[in-house]
């Protein structure tokens, strides 16, 4: 990422920090900045990204789609254990936009 992306991507996740969702740990709003980014749309390449293991971001993105509607589970992997998420509409608020 380059310093200008960086500031966009902190910018994105002070963003949806600062909506008050209770996210299931601090890695929440990273990810859905990298979603809205289009930095990563999936979990694996989340994880890449963010320099974090696969399985906490599986974890996040259940918690992100499941419990706050936040993301669309879009598709698994069964063999990658893959997760292909993107913004639900009420994740989209969070940014101010109502399309994906």
């Amino acid at each position: 990422m380059t310093a200008q992306s960086v500031d966009t991507f902190e910018d994105a996740a002070a963003q949806a920090r600062a909506s008050g969702t209770p996210f299931l740990s601090e890695l929440g709003p990273y990810i859905l900045a990298a979603v809205t980014l289009g930095a990563a749309r999936d979990t694996r390449s989340l994880a890449r990204v963010l320099g974090v293991a696969h399985a906490l971001v599986i974890r996040e993105c259940n918690s992100l789609g499941e419990e706050l509607g936040l993301l669309e589970i879009e598709d698994r992997g069964d063999r990658s254990q893959r997760v292909f998420v993107s913004l639900s509409d009420t994740g989209a608020a969070l940014f101010g936009g109502g399309a994906r």
